[in-house]
């Protein structure tokens, strides 16, 4: 009889506990899925070491649970396309900061060097070319003019002696003719005297 009575008892308890649990006021289903969850234990009926759950908040809790799920995974490819699509940007922008770069150098070289008989040269270079040469070509200049003033010299020197000796040779000719012409008069008298 005790256990009959026991049984009536176990199962008068489990109906109290089922009303009980009809009684209390459903989970707010507005919240977050972790206040949802803690609701749902915190309102749900106790079977031994067993937590009973209404069938209906269980479905609830699920669909809540799954909608959040199947939002999140949108969130993520909407987030993988936005950064596949931010990773294909950046890309296109790196090749573009690598032509720039690119042409950047080949505008400093060619603003750095000159086209010289077809070939590029450094400035510097080709600043040290040019003033090498107009050195040279200006020592060449010292060089002639200093042959051409020391020729100029020796020409004029030879001038002088030329036109001293056209003097030397005037005056000797001179006197030669004299000495000629007045062999020529003894000559004529002493004919002259031979002849008389």
């Amino acid at each position: 009889m005790k256990k009959i009575f026991l049984v009536f008892f176990v199962l008068f308890l489990q109906h109290v506990t089922a009303q009980e649990n009809q009684k209390t006021k459903s989970p707010d289903w507005n919240t977050s899925i972790e206040q949802q969850f803690k609701e749902v234990y915190t309102k749900s009926g106790k079977y031994q070491e067993y937590k009973v759950i209404k069938t209906s908040w269980f479905n609830r809790l699920r669909k809540h649970v799954n909608d959040s799920i199947s939002s999140l995974k949108k969130q993520m490819a909407s987030q993988e396309k936005t950064t596949r699509d931010l990773q294909n940007e950046i890309e296109n922008l790196n090749n573009k900061i690598a032509e720039k770069d690119a042409t950047i150098k080949a505008l400093k070289k060619e603003k750095d060097s000159i086209q010289l008989f077809g070939m590029d040269i450094k400035k510097s270079s080709y600043n040290f070319l040019l003033w090498f040469i107009i050195a040279v070509l200006a020592l060449a200049l010292a060089f002639f003019i200093y042959r051409f003033l020391n020729s100029h010299a020796v020409t004029k020197e030879t001038l002088e002696k030329y036109q001293e000796l056209s003097d030397e040779y005037q005056a000797f000719r001179t006197r030669s003719l004299e000495r000629e012409q007045s062999l020529k008069r003894k000559l004529i008298d002493e004919i002259n005297k031979h002849n008389s």
